[in-house]
């Protein structure tokens, strides 16, 4: 986002921000300003990259305004982060995130962190743990689980996942994938800053990080 734009996410303060609380706004990936307030300080820097797990990260990933409870280990304290962004013909110019203490919103509550996700076969469901799901896929809006011993639906949506998943093991790379980072056998350069990755399993699947995806994902693996 353009310096001559941050005036203009400004003026959206108003649809997300009330007095007190600390507002952020960035570009499609670092951020460009920081405002802390006295209840809650996520000490970010201007040219600060907007990190996996972030309320703004995930925002700008939805295109689209998304509430979401966001735990320490991004910024070493909790908070709850809205987030808005700022879309032109359908291409991403900025975002604004307004960030609340996690104490006076006790009616947001955070989701279970989990340790296995249903998959359901041919016969029937069974619970899979993380560490045996190679990737995640979505298409045709249905989420399938990758595992060495086959693949299996699973009732949650991409963007679910994307906050119930732990993000120590899991990482999302594209619109349509998440990966397990223990998983990943190689990756290959792609085209205009993207990545194919090529997993662990007989198939040595390979799977796509987007340019959406791949500052953040080079930011989480460190390279």
């Amino acid at each position: 986002m353009e310096d001559t734009l941050v005036p203009e996410v400004l003026q959206m303060i108003g649809e997300v921000v009330p007095e007190g609380v600390s507002v952020a706004i960035s570009d499609g990936s670092k951020y460009l300003y920081y405002q802390p307030s006295s209840t809650v300080d996520l000490k970010i820097a201007p040219g600060d990259q907007v990190p996996i797990g972030s309320a703004t990260h995930r925002a700008l990933n939805e295109l689209g305004k998304v509430g979401h409870q966001v735990e320490s280990r991004v910024f070493g304290v909790p908070y709850y982060g809205l987030s808005l962004p700022l879309v032109r013909h359908g291409q991403v110019m900025g975002c604004i995130t307004a960030i609340y203490p996690v104490q006076p919103m006790p009616h947001v509550s955070s989701a279970p962190r989990l340790s296995f996700l249903i998959g359901k076969g041919e016969d029937g469901w069974l619970p899979i743990p993380l560490s045996e799901i190679v990737y995640i896929s979505s298409n045709d809006g249905k989420t399938l689980l990758h595992t060495a011993n086959g693949t299996f639906a699973n009732k949650y949506s991409m963007a679910e996942l994307d906050y119930l998943l732990p993000i120590e093991r899991f990482v999302r790379c594209h619109r349509s994938y998440f990966v397990n980072m223990e998983s990943i056998s190689f990756i290959h350069p792609h085209f205009h800053s993207t990545f194919m990755l090529e997993m662990k399993d007989k198939q040595k699947t390979r799977v796509p990080v987007s340019q959406t995806y791949s500052s953040s994902f080079r930011q989480l693996l460190g390279f």
